[in-house]
C-alpha cells in the first residue's frame, strides 16, 4: 500500500510538472517568432502587476499587467505593442492580440503545439464560433448568473496553436478535438457531471497537455 501511495504521488508530480511551462528568458517579446525562439527584443525596466479583484471589477481586463519604471515609455506601448512578457520563468501573453481583454494571461501548461491559458470573455465572439447571446448557455451558465463586474472576473480556458497562432476558447463544444488521442482522458471526461465547468475543462486540457 506505501508503495502504490508513492508511485501515485510520483505520477501526480511528473503530470503537473510536464504541464508547467519551459522557462523563458526574461524581457519583452515583440512578437510571436521572438516567443517560439526564446529572443526576446526590448529590455525595459518593468514592474508585472497582478492585478487586484477590484480593479479587474472596475476596470475589465485580464489579471497581470505591465507597468513602465521608465516613464518615458508610454502605457499604450505596453497594453497594444507588445506581444509577450517574462520576468525569466514565465510566460505572460498580451491577451488584446487575440481580443480577449485588455493585459496579460499567465501561460499554465505547454507543449511542442499549444500554449495553454485562461482569459476574459472574447470581445468578438463571433471569431470562436458563436454568439454574444450563447454565452447565457455556456460554461454552465455562468455568464447569467453574474452581473457586468463579476463578469470581468470570469476566465475562460484558451489553446493557442504554436503552428496557426490562433487562439481558441475551449468549452464541451470542442474539447475533445484535442483530449481525443488519449481515449483514457475522454473517457474519464464523459463522467464528469459538469463536463462544461471551467476549471473541469482546465483540468483535462493540463492533464492533456502535459502527456503530449
Amino acid at each position: 500500500m506505501k508503495n502504490l501511495i508513492l508511485i501515485s504521488a510520483f505520477v501526480c508530480y511528473s503530470l503537473c510538472m510536464n504541464a508547467q511551462t519551459a522557462t523563458y528568458p526574461e524581457g519583452i517579446y515583440m512578437d510571436f517568432k521572438e516567443v517560439i525562439d526564446k529572443a526576446p527584443s526590448k529590455h525595459l525596466n518593468v514592474e508585472l502587476e497582478h492585478r487586484s479583484t477590484g480593479k479587474i471589477k472596475m476596470n475589465g481586463g485580464n489579471d497581470y499587467q505591465l507597468n513602465a519604471i521608465d516613464k518615458d515609455v508610454k502605457r499604450a506601448f505596453f497594453l497594444k505593442d507588445v506581444y509577450a512578457y517574462s520576468e525569466g520563468t514565465d510566460l505572460y501573453i498580451n491577451c488584446f492580440k487575440y481580443e480577449l481583454q485588455y493585459w496579460y494571461a499567465k501561460v499554465e501548461g505547454e507543449n511542442s503545439d499549444y500554449f495553454f491559458f485562461k482569459a476574459g470573455i472574447p470581445m468578438n465572439p463571433k471569431k470562436h464560433g458563436f454568439e454574444s447571446s450563447d454565452l447565457s448557455n455556456m460554461f454552465g451558465g455562468v455568464f447569467a448568473a453574474f452581473g457586468a463586474a463579476k463578469r470581468a472576473l470570469i476566465r475562460l480556458p484558451y489553446l493557442l496553436d504554436k503552428d496557426t497562432q490562433e487562439a481558441v476558447l475551449i468549452s464541451e463544444k470542442n474539447i475533445r478535438d484535442y483530449i481525443g488521442s488519449s481515449t483514457a482522458l475522454v473517457d474519464d471526461y464523459e463522467q464528469e457531471q459538469e463536463k462544461n465547468n471551467v476549471e473541469v475543462i482546465t483540468t483535462y486540457l493540463l492533464k492533456w497537455i502535459g502527456k503530449h
